[in-house]
C-alpha cells in the first residue's frame, strides 16, 4: 500500500470536508460567526426533543449493532473489540444524556418511541451489518464517517439548541466521536495494509457493495433526518446532497485505497425521482 496516504484524523476530515463544502456548499461558513439561541416556543421544544428521540434511538443502535458483533463477527480479534467496547460505552452515555434531554423537554420519558426507531434501524441495516465483517465496516462508515458533514454543518450553523446540553455535546459527544471514527478506520488499514492484493480487490468490493445495499435502504432515513435537523436546528442545508455524495465518495476512496475518481457511480442521497429528472 502506498506510504503517501495521509494520516486519518480530526484535521484530516476538516480538511476534507471544508475541500467539498467549498465546491458545492459554499453558504456554509469555515467557522461559526455567532452562538445560537435557546428554543422560544413550544414548537420549537417539540423539534429538539424529536431530534433527541432520533440521537437517543441511533446511539442506542449502535450499541445494539456493535454488542452483537462483539461475539457475532469478531470473536477472535480483541483489538477490534477493544474498538467496540469504546463504541458502546460512549454511546450508551450520550443515549442516556439525550434521552434524559427528551424527557426535560417534554415533561415525560420517550423511550416507546427511541424502540420504535430502534427496531426501524434493525429491519433497514440489520441484515447486510450482521451477515459478515465486510457488510459491519461498511455500517460503521455509514452510521460514524459518512455522517460528518451533518455533524459539521450543525456545528458552524446551528441556529437553535438546547443550551443546556451544549457542553457536554461539545466536551464530551464530539471527540469521542472522532475517537470512534479515528479507531475504526486505524483498525481497518491495518488489516487491509497487511492483506495481498487479491485480498484487497476482494474486500473492496464486498464493503462497496454492502455499502450500496446500506446507502439505498437508508436514503429514506437520512433525508427525514436531514428535514428534522433543518427543523429542529435550522441548520443551513444548501448544498448538503452533492456534499454528502462527494464526502462519501472520498471517504470510501481513502479506506478502499483507490482514488475517488475511480469508484463507479454510486447512489445518491438525492430522492430516486428527482435524480433520474436531473
Amino acid at each position: 500500500m502506498t506510504t503517501s496516504r495521509p494520516i486519518y484524523n480530526g484535521r484530516f476530515e476538516e480538511d476534507l470536508f471544508n475541500r467539498i463544502t467549498h465546491q458545492y456548499a459554499p453558504t456554509i461558513p469555515l467557522e461559526r460567526t455567532s452562538p445560537p439561541r435557546g428554543p422560544r416556543t413550544p414548537e420549537e421544544r417539540e423539534a429538539l426533543a424529536d431530534l433527541y428521540v432520533w440521537s437517543t434511538a441511533h446511539d442506542l443502535f449502535i450499541v445494539q449493532l456493535a454488542s452483537d458483533a462483539v461475539n457475532r463477527l469478531f470473536q477472535d480479534d480483541p483489538d477490534f473489540q477493544l474498538v467496540l467496547a469504546r463504541q458502546i460505552g460512549d454511546d450508551g452515555a450520550h443515549a442516556w444524556a439525550t434521552r434524559d434531554r427528551t424527557t426535560a423537554l417534554t415533561g415525560r420519558d420517550q423511550i416507546a418511541r427511541v424502540e420504535k426507531a430502534i427496531a426501524a434501524h434493525w429491519e433497514r441495516v440489520g441484515e447486510i451489518a450482521t451477515g459478515s465483517w465486510h457488510g459491519f465496516l461498511a455500517w460503521e462508515l455509514h452510521f460514524e464517517h459518512h455522517i460528518l458533514p451533518k455533524v459539521l454543518i450543525r456545528r458552524r450553523t446551528t441556529q437553535i439548541a438546547d443550551l443546556p446540553f451544549k457542553s457536554f455535546a461539545e466536551e464530551r459527544v464530539v471527540p469521542d466521536e472522532e475517537f470512534h471514527r479515528i479507531k475504526i478506520t486505524e483498525w481497518w488499514l491495518r488489516r487491509f495494509d497487511a492483506a495481498s492484493p487479491s485480498q484487497r480487490e476482494e474486500w473492496g468490493a464486498k464493503i462497496l457493495a454492502a455499502d450500496e445495499a446500506l446507502q439505498r435502504n437508508l436514503n429514506p432515513y437520512l433525508r427525514d433526518s436531514w428535514a428534522l435537523t433543518e427543523r429542529a436546528a435550522h441548520i443551513d442545508v444548501g448544498g448538503h446532497v452533492a456534499l454528502y455524495d462527494n464526502f462519501r465518495r472520498e471517504i470510501l476512496a481513502y479506506h478502499l485505497g483507490v482514488s475517488a475518481a475511480a469508484l463507479p457511480a454510486l447512489t445518491s442521497l438525492e430522492p430516486e425521482a428527482r435524480a433520474q429528472a436531473a
